[in-house]
């Protein structure tokens, strides 16, 4: 995108504020792994910075593990900022779900969207062990822990596999836009 993806204007508020408004309207409380941002939709949030724990900047199997050490919560449901069409209804059903498994991971296309899942404080040993051993992939913790999938007919209650578009092009952008646009809320 050529700047700042968080800080992109989709229909009139950033990625991150949407991301942060998604959490907090499925009844999270956001926690934003990165940089320190302000604006008006961010009032309130808990940021920790990538350099958290002397661990350098988080990739993903770190930033869960840091989530998870943090969050105080049985469960954290993790959402990137850029899948600005992942409905609130979905991080609730995740969450729900993670009660009963030791991660909740939607597919769609064929992949696997580890950052719009949910995982249980239950993932730790598997995450620090795979850490240890300089693996950086959530998907080897996702496959010993035995996560449940939640894939076709069961995505489509919540707008089906499209709510996974990933904004990494002004052409996404576009498309995101004008699906947010469209929708009634």
């Amino acid at each position: 995108m050529g700047r700042d993806k968080a800080l992109v204007l989709v229909a009139g508020r950033t990625l991150l504020e949407r991301a942060v408004g998604t959490v907090r309207d499925a009844g999270g409380v956001p926690l934003i792994l990165g940089a320190t941002r302000e604006a008006a939709g961010l009032a309130g949030v808990r940021f920790e910075d990538e350099g958290a724990a002397g661990h350098g900047r988080l990739g993903p199997l770190n930033a869960l593990r840091h989530g998870l050490f943090i969050g105080g919560t049985p469960v954290v449901v993790a959402l990137a900022c850029d899948l600005p069409l992942v409905p609130p209804a979905f991080l609730r059903y995740l969450a729900g779900e993670c009660e009963r498994h030791a991660a909740v991971v939607p597919r769609a296309a064929g992949e696997m969207q580890v950052l719009a899942a949910a995982y249980a404080v239950s993932c730790l040993e598997s995450i620090e062990r795979r850490l240890a051993e300089g693996e950086r992939s959530v998907h080897g913790v996702l496959r010993e822990v035995g996560a449940r999938i939640i894939e076709g007919d069961e995505l489509l209650p919540f707008g089906g596999e499209e709510i996974f578009l990933n904004v990494n092009s002004p052409a996404d952008l576009a498309k995101a836009e004008k699906m947010l646009m469209a929708s009634p809320a």
